[in-house]
């Protein structure tokens, strides 16, 4: 990791992402030359999990509040603890791996138009989501890998980490209220253009 002008390491976010988006992208291939030589029901669910919901009303702002908002909030509680630094690690491993392969899959099944089809799956809520992750990612690192150092918590560092957090939590917020009210709209004009099923 590289060190800042304060002799700190910073924390390589947007490279574990990255990496994540790499591996993403080579599993499907890997898996595709073993399983998927042919348009299979697994690909197509993975697909589905995104564009089979009943989209646009309250209860599926509910739903991805549930998946997106628990998952953040678990982030933002684990900060405190010894276990933010690997989850934060782990979060944008593990965010990188599934946008690649939501790409990958949808270009493996449907060429150029599941491209097209992958991207309309992603914009425009990963606009908000990815900086979201390296930002906030980063100062759930930073306040664990205090404790990781037996320095304990300071409360000026606490209320810093809750405010930086909670901007944060503005901007993944308008990400997921775009996920619910927008991207179904993209998507419903991308597959009257480009029909795959």
């Amino acid at each position: 990791m590289k060190k800042n002008r304060t002799g700190t390491k910073k924390f390589p976010a947007l490279i574990l992402f990255l990496l994540g988006f790499l591996a993403g992208n080579l599993i499907p291939n890997i898996i595709w030359k073993a399983k998927w030589q042919q348009k299979t029901w697994a690909s197509l669910y993975f697909l589905s999990t995104f564009a089979g919901k009943n989209t646009g009303n309250i209860e599926y702002l509910k739903e991805i509040l549930k998946y997106r908002g628990v998952f953040y909030l678990l982030n933002i509680i684990c900060g405190f603890s010894i276990f933010g630094a690997p989850l934060a690690v782990i979060t944008l491993l593990g965010s990188g791996l599934y946008a690649g392969m939501i790409m990958t899959v949808s270009i493996l099944e449907f060429g150029f138009a599941g491209g097209v089809i992958g991207m309309g799956l992603l914009l425009p809520q990963y606009l908000f989501y990815i900086p979201v992750w390296l930002y906030s990612m980063e100062q759930e690192w930073k306040i664990s890998s205090e404790i990781w150092r037996n320095r304990g918590l300071i409360s000026g560092e606490v209320s810093i980490y809750l405010k930086k957090m909670c901007i944060a939590a503005v901007g993944y917020f308008l990400g997921i209220l775009i996920e619910c009210y927008v991207n179904p709209l993209i998507i419903d004009i991308i597959l009257k253009y480009i029909k795959i099923f």
